[in-house]
């Protein structure tokens, strides 16, 4: 299944030789972790995620015709993290005043 998605990869990418696709078994699921050039990344996930759904799509195929679970992750050179998952920097971290009101019914608006 790595050379499947290896092979995808590749011909989808403009730098193919930093394809790297890392395997990590888990409780009976395969997560693949591909790590891409950052130039590249965008060519990777698509227009709203269409290319990497694509990709997830037709590698849940053969997974389910081999009766394996599979888990595929994107990951550029520069970052230590899965595209597509949020961080908060220190410095970007914005406090509020948030006030509870309890309504005569029981229920609890928030109000910031």
């Amino acid at each position: 299944m790595q050379d499947i998605l290896q092979f995808i990869l590749k011909n989808i990418t403009t730098v193919p030789d930093d394809v790297k696709i890392e395997v990590q078994d888990e409780e009976g699921t395969s997560n693949y972790i591909v790590t891409v050039n950052p130039a590249d990344v965008g060519r990777i996930i698509g227009k709203e995620g269409k290319v990497i759904k694509a990709i997830r799509t037709i590698m849940r195929v053969i997974a389910i015709q081999r009766g394996v679970h599979i888990r595929i992750s994107v990951v550029s050179e520069n970052d230590a993290q899965p595209v597509g998952v949020d961080t908060v920097e220190p410095s970007e971290t914005v406090s509020a005043p948030v006030e509870n009101v309890t309504q005569d019914d029981g229920s609890i608006t928030v109000e910031v």
